[in-house]
Formats: structure tokens, sequence, C-alpha cells
């Protein structure tokens, strides 16, 4: 997985935020689904699905603290 430049802390809610606006988080360029269309090309499918887990599973672990 290539880094992609985000504030610390912010690199999941950034790639979902982008691909959510079908904009690709790497280069800024318009996106099909999860295929970038501008300069990179990029397929973001395997970040998206990364980033859904890893964010799910820290939600999971802020309720359970709660409780």
């Amino acid at each position: 997985m290539r880094s992609i430049e985000t504030l610390p802390g912010e690199n999941n809610a950034s790639i979902i935020s982008s691909i959510i606006n079908l904009v690709c988080p790497q280069c800024g360029g318009s996106m099909m689904e999860f295929q970038c269309g501008g300069r990179c090309r990029r397929d973001w499918l395997a970040e998206w699905e990364w980033a859904n887990h890893t964010l799910r599973g820290s939600y999971r672990s802020r309720e359970r603290s709660r409780r």
C-alpha cells in the first residue's frame, strides 16, 4: 500500500471521505467506483476495505470501553 500525505490520525477518515466523494485520495482525479480516472489510475478497493475495517474496529473498541 502506498502512503498518502494526510494529517496524523486522519488517514482512514481522509481515504473514506475522498472515495465517498469520488475524488482520488492520491492525485485528486475523478473516480468511477473505486478506480481513479486521473493520472495515477489507482484502484482504491483494498484501501477502502482496510480503512472501513480499521474504523469499525476502533469504533467498537470505544463502545466497549464506555460500558
